[in-house]
């Protein structure tokens, strides 16, 4: 069987273990806004994620049946399953089959790849670029033959990455490692000027979609320079000051998740092949290191996150992606010594590298029943009366809220906005997850908000609980394994109720110490509540 036939089948067994398991529709955090994106044609939250959107909908077309989200969520199946089978095709033209189909199921079946191919979300697309980049890389066993349109393709791609995801631009320095002999080969430079670079701006001008879409230069450079989340960190939010400590902390945690999210024995063979490599090529060694180091540790310790907090973690998973498909291909490499050393035991620990990882991914990685995102939607729109304005904070809500109202609209003029844009304009009518310190940036209290369930009232409310058998959560896999995904829901609900008890509490109403009870079930980490009842 040809290497492309290989490719091919494992594309579609990949592909289909993730539809699969795949969300039934949108997931919580970001995922709705990107869904909102493709269906609109419009930018995303920072950076805009144009190529995202512009593929979503040509994708949206192309499949025009079922829920919008499903079908997106199909779309980073396609692009992780892709991100998969380049591996496969890197390693079995030097490896051979069993390491490179025993290194490609293993990244295809790692925690990161998994999770993010069955949402709709731009990471599968990340891991896709960045296989495709090593893919065209002159990594050992690469055609030396097709050295202009290998540069050619690899140009275009970075900018495209660039455009889909902006930390693929760590990985820069390791792959300029890779491509040196070749880049500096005498007559190339012309080639690259008058070539590869009109590529490269090609694939990285799709950010003028912003400017067209928005209409305002100012808007549209804020979006691609993340200005709301502090343009050079991640997040402000989660951003700590730089230290030894965390100097030390963040590379050793982004280690420490790779061991949990792949398995010991990828990890082992991983580090085998990093030998291995070194013994085949020093520059493919060196290039391929310095491009794990750039989108993994180095990553990390530029986030300066606290990854005490397991909000601040959850945010980190996406960024396992790239780490994983470095290492996975390493771990390849591995396989291919170990099959040479021993070759009575090399299909079988091919197959154990494949396994293990299945084993230890598969029930947090399986979505086909998780409906969170949408019950706890569904259950805000019942809360909120019609016509009425409600300041939010919270990802899920503000944007899965807004995709509902696009493909769900049921006439009742209900408005979710920023509590950003809240303290701007009208007067809101209710909240919705919001701290105190935010509600007192917006002149409300404990004395002016009554409870209301998910959601508290500005004014007098309802005057007991009644308002929570509004709910219909219902509890899937991804719920009862507490998923990090799925606990950002509890989150809203522990909050809700949380929040709910403090306004009973300073009204010396009864039922907040229930709340209270309740805030802590859904959320033990954030709500370790000690209440007392005589207060």
């Amino acid at each position: 069987m040809g290497r492309l036939k290989a490719g091919l089948l494992l594309f579609l067994g990949v592909f289909a273990a993730y539809a699969y398991t795949a969300y039934p529709t949108v997931a919580p955090r970001d995922s709705a806004d990107l869904a909102a994106a493709a269906l609109t044609v419009a930018p995303a939250h920072a950076p805009g994620y144009p190529l995202y959107a512009l593929l979503g909908k040509a994708w949206l077309d192309f499949l025009p049946w079922g829920d919008p989200a499903y079908r997106l969520n199909l779309l980073s199946a396609a692009a992780g399953a892709g991100c998969a089978a380049l591996v496969f095709l890197l390693l079995v033209r030097s490896c051979g089959l069993w390491a490179g189909l025993a290194a490609a199921l293993a990244l295809a079946f790692s925690a990161p790849l998994w999770k993010f191919s069955l949402l709709c979300e731009m990471y599968s697309w990340h891991g896709f670029f960045l296989a495709a980049l090593l893919w065209l890389a002159p990594l050992p066993g690469q055609e030396r033959t097709s050295t202009r349109r290998r540069e050619a393709a690899s140009a275009l791609i970075f900018g495209l990455g660039l455009v889909n995801h902006q930390a693929l631009v760590l990985a820069a320095p390791g792959l300029a490692v890779l491509w040196w002999g070749e880049l500096k080969a005498a007559g190339n430079r012309v080639f690259l000027q008058r070539v590869c670079l009109p590529l490269f701006l090609l694939g990285l001008g799709l950010y003028a979609f912003l400017w067209v879409r928005t209409g305002d230069f100012d808007r549209a450079w804020g979006l691609l320079t993340r200005r709301e989340y502090g343009t050079w960190q991640l997040s402000e939010s989660f951003g700590q000051s730089m230290s030894l400590g965390l100097v030390w902390r963040l590379p050793a945690y982004c280690c420490g998740e790779l061991w949990r999210r792949t398995s010991p024995l990828v990890i082992g063979l991983a580090l085998l092949g990093a030998g291995e490599l070194w013994r085949r090529s020093r520059r493919g060694a060196a290039g391929l290191t310095i491009v794990f180091l750039g989108v993994g540790p180095v990553f990390f310790l530029a986030t300066r996150f606290d990854v005490n907090g397991w909000v601040a973690r959850t945010v980190l998973e996406s960024a396992m992606i790239a780490p994983t498909v470095v290492l996975c291909t390493a771990a390849g490499f591995g396989l291919a010594w170990a099959g040479r050393r021993w070759k009575a035991w090399g299909a079988a620990l091919a197959t154990a590298a494949a396994a293990a990882t299945l084993w230890a991914q598969a029930a947090p990685c399986f979505h086909r029943d998780d409906f969170s995102a949408y019950d706890y939607v569904k259950d805000l729109r019942r809360a909120l009366p019609p016509g009425r304005l409600a300041a939010a904070a919270g990802d899920t809500a503000l944007y899965a809220t807004r995709y509902l109202d696009l493909t769900q609209p049921d006439g009742r003029g209900r408005r979710l906005v920023s509590f950003q844009d809240a303290s701007e304009g009208e007067r809101p009518g209710f909240v919705l997850g919001l701290s105190l310190p935010r509600l007192a940036s917006l002149g409300l209290g404990p004395e002016t908000l009554s409870p209301a369930g998910l959601v508290q009232a500005v004014g007098p409310g309802p005057g007991d609980d009644s308002f929570w058998s509004l709910s219909v959560l219902r509890r899937g896999r991804a719920l009862r394994l507490q998923e990090s995904y799925a606990s950002d829901v509890l989150l809203a609900y522990a909050f809700a109720h949380y929040l709910d008890g403090t306004l009973q509490d300073s009204r010396h109403a009864p039922g907040a110490g229930r709340n209270y009870v309740m805030a802590a079930a859904l959320d033990p980490e954030d709500f370790q509540i000690r209440y007392n009842t005589a207060r």
